[in-house]
């Protein structure tokens, strides 16, 4: 009996091992589609801007329920883009474990300050078009920004039929104004959670014209400052709804904590340095430290930005409310020195591999409490209605030569068509027997969409061609 029991044990903790490995080891080769547009909306400027992201997809994986991941790149809301270096680097790594991913732009700018200090020096070393009107700017760029995200997560939940990926495992994660974008995309689920600053406020001044000349604004802007909206923005607003599984944040924050959820709530993965002098790790103003610490006179501070939570911040918050917290995971060096970080900034990721190694582990184990597995995804039956008024079943998916389908009775006349991914109808016909076969020894290898109707209703399978 102790022997069974001991290979019972080795058997149990090799499952256990093998399911810790989905979607976290690289396997597979990478494609990447880039530039698609998933929509547009109006900047800060009053200009309707045109949204774009690049596709990461693992070549040959025939996983039907593909989990997604939506990078956010970060620069403080007014620069960088989705070739972010680290950026990339993460999309490919995730994809080549499995991951479809899409790599986002999002609308960039702020009304800029009213007085600048123009320094030849201070401008090269320094991004000038991060000196704001105002708090309040920093605060708008982010919802705008989340807006644009939350229209990218529906955006990719709509294409789960063109990827084969699962709308129930959509995750978000970014760097510094990207960790800001995910934790506040992840968390603001409620009307009720619109920062005040978001509504209709004062117009700003006219921003200093050295700005102007930097290429931070153009002359033309609106001043004006309306409401901003809904939380949902306006991209892709109907069949999907924009919740996270997950949320990433690499040194960001949020400025008020009251956004984190206690119920239904995304997990959260956090990481953050002490030696961060652009986002104070545990709460303080934002680029306070470089301006005090490094600049020190010899450059104009950044400002005026508000107070926030870094990384340690929100730990100690989730700490406090104990089991109210989401499940969460928080990587934190606490290598604070003040007065001394300027040369070992620590606004950056310290080990990328690691961490974002570190990071998909814990992902795959919310993938993994879902119950989705590579394994038995192309099996389960994907009905597009749930009450489609017959039973079916199929035998078999993957398939090799033909479909197989089993129907509760004969001379039903239901209908069927198979599409491929984009839409194309390669087959129809009518299915009469209680034991129907389709032949699809024709098709290439891959995947394709079977649709059945009956009485007006639609049930919808994935199959694989293999």
């Amino acid at each position: 009996m102790q022997k069974i029991t001991f290979l019972f044990i080795i058997f149990f903790y090799s499952i256990s091992f093998l399911q810790a490995q989905i979607y976290t080891q690289a396997q597979y080769e990478v494609d990447i589609t880039t530039d698609v547009i998933y929509g547009t909306a109006e900047n800060f400027a009053g200009t309707e801007e045109i949204l774009l992201m690049d596709i990461y997809k693992p070549k040959n994986d025939l996983n039907c329920e593909k989990p997604v991941m939506i990078f956010v790149h970060g620069g403080a809301w007014v620069t960088d883009s989705k070739e972010n270096e680290s950026m990339v680097y993460m999309s490919t790594e995730l994809a080549k474990r499995g991951w479809v991913v899409a790599n986002i732009n999002y609308r960039l700018g702020t009304n800029k300050a009213e007085e600048y200090e123009a320094n030849l020096f201070c401008t090269n070393f320094t991004e000038p078009c991060a000196f704001n009107s105002d708090t309040l700017e920093m605060e708008r760029a982010n919802f705008r920004a989340m807006q644009d995200a939350k229209g990218a997560i529906r955006f990719m939940k709509s294409r789960n039929a063109i990827d084969s990926t699962d709308i129930n495992n959509v995750f978000m994660a970014g760097e510094s104004a990207g960790g800001f974008i995910s934790l506040s995309a992840g968390f603001t689920m409620t009307e009720e959670k619109k920062p005040a600053s978001c509504f209709e406020v004062n117009d700003v001044p006219t921003p200093d014209a050295d700005l102007a000349a930097l290429d931070c604004y153009d002359g033309a802007n609106d001043l004006s400052r309306p409401d901003l909206g809904s939380i949902e923005g306006t991209l892709h607003l109907g069949e999907y709804n924009s919740k996270l599984a997950g949320v990433g944040s690499f040194f960001g924050g949020v400025v008020d904590l009251s956004v984190f959820s206690t119920t239904n709530a995304p997990s959260v993965y956090l990481f953050s340095q002490g030696s961060d002098v652009i986002i104070h790790y545990d709460y303080g103003i934002m680029f306070e430290r470089i301006s005090n610490e490094c600049f020190n006179g010899i450059c104009q501070s950044y400002g005026p930005y508000p107070y926030a939570y870094g990384g340690e911040g929100i730990r100690k918050y989730f700490e406090s409310i104990g089991a109210a917290a989401p499940n969460y995971q928080a990587e934190i060096i606490y290598n604070f020195e003040a007065g001394n970080n300027c040369i070992a900034n620590g606004h950056v990721i310290d080990n990328a591999e690691l961490r974002m190694q570190n990071m998909v582990n814990f992902f795959a184990l919310t993938i993994q409490e879902s119950g989705n597995n590579p394994a038995i995804n192309c099996t389960t039956i994907n009905t597009s209605n749930l009450d489609f008024p017959i039973a079916v079943q199929l035998l078999e998916n993957p398939v090799h030569d033909h479909i197989q389908i089993v129907l509760p009775e004969n001379n039903l006349g239901i209908t069927f068509s198979i599409s491929d991914l984009t839409g194309k109808m390669l087959k129809n016909g009518i299915l009469n027997d209680m034991n129907s076969t389709i032949a699809v020894d024709q098709f290439s290898n891959g995947m394709y969409l079977l649709h059945l109707q009956y009485e007006g209703k639609t049930q919808a399978f994935k199959i694989i061609k293999n």
